[in-house]
């Protein structure tokens, strides 16, 4: 059973993602950055799905401030198709991937699997 962080403002996406990944898992959401914060550092999930985009704190200032802290966790950054530029910037801060909106869900699971194979699950 992997941890799954998922950080989304927008309560639909966010509720489909918490039932996507849901079975075998342990599911927390954030609606907002200060609330992902909060809940990466209580729960140290293996899998954040982080969108850049949110309220009070965004994807990138996160990336920048929980990946030294917590470099078994894997970030995978949810981005528009016009994000590009910035989902390249969050691999270099540390996202191991990123997925754009609207979502491939086979490649989002994908995605994920392969990340929680590579760090022993």
């Amino acid at each position: 059973m992997a941890k799954i962080l998922i950080a989304e403002d927008d309560l639909k996406l966010r509720a489909v993602l918490a039932r996507f990944v849901a079975p075998g898992n342990e599911v927390f959401e954030a609606k907002d950055g200060a609330e992902a914060l909060a809940m990466a550092r209580e729960h140290q999930p293996d899998i954040v799905l982080l969108d850049i985009y949110m309220p009070k704190t965004d994807g990138v200032t996160i990336l920048k401030e929980l990946v030294p802290k917590m470099p078994r966790t894997g970030f995978l950054v949810v981005t528009g198709n016009e994000d590009d530029r910035v989902a390249q910037e969050c691999l270099e801060y540390g996202a191991f991937d990123y997925i754009t909106k609207p979502i491939n869900y086979d490649e989002l699971r994908e995605t994920i699997e392969a990340r929680l194979k590579g760090v022993g699950r």
